[in-house]
């Protein structure tokens, strides 16, 4: 019996990447091309739910296929602690301290629970037994503390420096990766080689969604594969909810075929899991002032002026200008041209509007 082929799970890897081809290339010819590559030092930034993470993963794998050794870490407290743990952990003591520095100039202190070389010694020593390279991945970089990405970079650019096989990639929320790589002393990070993701062409989702879904033993009817890719607007997250839930639905009637009511109950129970897992929790993070902007946004269309906005709350776009900066910070909005404001985030319009009376409740 087939299995369901797509896989809307956080962690786990969609049959096929779509879209993000330039990506997953420039990487691997970053490993082929040796040390200084551009494709070694990378930043990958979209918002939530555009493939950051599956990037990621996929990243790895190909290092791993080369034999490289890989550390996939999320950027919470106790990031370097972590990586050193995993590059050198047969050293053991408590409340050790590593100092990094630039140009024999201190720049702070990091307490860490082991003891043994540096960071940087740690990742050259690893390098230099396993005779391969070494690739660090680090997801949601703008949960980062500023001091522990500072030390991971000064130890990476320094095991650059040196000519060793060496690759970082990075993710994270749009603004605020921006914001971490224009920190103090971060000058090395601006130079990581820029990806901001996009949504995926419509045309080029219609194209994968019939694919996948013929390889699967399951054929869709005419029109369909359009109708289901309109329906994830691109989102690759997206993307994967609604081919499972048309597909589900398709084995559970037992039958081969996606039909017209596959498609529409599949788009409908898509719209429903994206609402609660990316909708909802990104709500869930800003205060009513956030909210009652994106009401007043919702009320205008999927784009509007901000003084429209701001007038709309009964308040000048300046009055209004913290509130706009933290949505943008969130990558719920984003600002398509000067003056104009637009929702990031998919159905998130809709909503809005279908949520109005309770969320107005709350303010």
């Amino acid at each position: 019996m087939q299995t369901n082929p797509f896989k809307p799970t956080a962690g786990k890897t969609p049959p096929t990447i779509i879209g993000r081809e330039d990506v997953l290339e420039e990487f691997s010819e970053g490993l082929a091309n040796g040390p200084g590559a551009p494709g070694r030092l990378m930043r990958i930034a979209g918002v939530r739910g555009t493939g950051k993470t599956v990037l990621l993963d996929e990243c790895s794998r190909l290092a791993q296929s080369r034999g490289w050794t890989v550390i996939k870490e999320v950027a919470t407290e106790g990031l370097c602690q972590r990586i050193l743990e995993q590059l050198q952990p047969k050293f053991q003591a408590k409340h050790a301290r590593f100092e990094p520095t630039v140009a024999g100039i201190s720049i702070g202190s990091i307490d860490i629970e082991r003891i043994g070389p540096s960071l940087r010694d740690a990742m050259r020593q690893t390098i230099s037994k396993n005779g391969n390279g070494l690739l660090i991945t680090l997801d949601e970089v703008q949960d980062a503390e500023l001091d522990e990405v500072r030390t991971l970079s000064i130890a990476i650019q320094q095991v650059i420096g040196e000519d060793l096989d060496i690759a970082f990639v990075f993710a994270g929320l749009p603004s605020m990766i921006e914001s971490i790589i224009n920190g103090k002393t971060l000058t090395f990070l601006r130079r990581a080689l820029p990806f901001d993701l996009k949504a995926v062409a419509v045309t080029e989702v219609s194209y994968s969604l019939e694919e996948t879904i013929e390889a699967s033993g399951m054929e869709l009817q005419p029109g369909i594969a359009g109708q289901l890719a309109e329906a994830t607007q691109g989102y690759p997250f997206m993307i994967q909810l609604v081919g499972y839930y048309a597909w589900q639905l398709a084995r559970r009637a037992h039958t081969p075929i996606i039909g017209e009511e596959e498609a529409e109950r599949g788009i409908a129970t898509a719209r429903e899991r994206f609402c609660a897992m990316v909708i909802e929790p990104a709500l869930q993070r800003i205060p009513p002032t956030c909210i009652a902007y994106l009401l007043s946004m919702a009320s205008l269309g999927q784009t509007s002026s901000t003084s429209m906005v701001a007038g709309a709350l009964n308040k000048t776009p300046q009055q209004v200008s913290s509130v706009r900066s933290r949505l943008l910070r969130e990558s719920i909005i984003e600002a398509p041209s000067y003056g104009k404001v637009s929702f990031a985030i998919p159905y998130m319009r809709d909503y809005l509007y279908e949520h109005k009376a309770e969320l107005e409740v709350e303010l």
